[in-house]
């Protein structure tokens, strides 16, 4: 458990790095806090609750601290998200990788619009340009890629070591 989290610590600054040391293209920061979103499915499918808890509480405070947005306004986001995953957990788990992928898009709509959301409300501005619009959906697109991708590395790093797998008997 102290492996993944800290695991899921290490991707959310990469997220956060990408978004600060990237070029401010138009929407492209849509695509690192859909990164961001990729990391919170994760934590919310790997993290036990109270776990989940701090994980959110820390790398929201964190992300809002160094993105000059209103104290709660992210840790309200990734907890949000993150719990919702956890509540869905054994479909998760059974899902297909394809039905991962679809499920990692949904939400990483569903975040991105909730932080549009809270976004607007935090400056009091509503404008929903036609760039935006398109980078929610291909941002969406390689979250749902980046989110089993992720899933598929932090799966297999937490594999013991020591299984081997054996066929049935000739």
């Amino acid at each position: 458990m102290k492996k993944n989290f800290g695991r899921l610590v290490l991707l959310a600054a990469g997220a956060w790095s990408i978004r600060a040391i990237g070029p401010e293209a138009s929407g492209l920061w849509a695509l690192t806090t859909n990164l961001l979103a990729a990391v919170t499915i994760q934590a919310g499918l790997i993290l036990s609750p109270w776990v989940l808890l701090v994980w959110a509480l820390g790398v929201g405070l964190f992300w809002d601290v160094t993105t000059f947005s209103a104290l709660g306004h992210h840790v309200l986001l990734i907890g949000g998200m993150a719990t919702l995953v956890c509540t869905q957990r054994g479909w998760w788990v059974g899902a297909s990788a394809a039905e991962q992928m679809v499920g990692s898009i949904l939400a990483a709509v569903t975040y991105f619009v909730a932080d549009r959301v809270l976004h607007g409300l935090e400056v009091r501005q509503w404008s929903w340009p036609f760039t935006l619009s398109i980078s929610l959906v291909l941002a969406s697109f390689v979250n749902g890629l980046a989110s089993v991708a992720l899933g598929w590395c932090l799966e297999t790093g937490a594999r013991p070591a020591h299984v081997r797998m054996v066929g049935r008997g000739r």
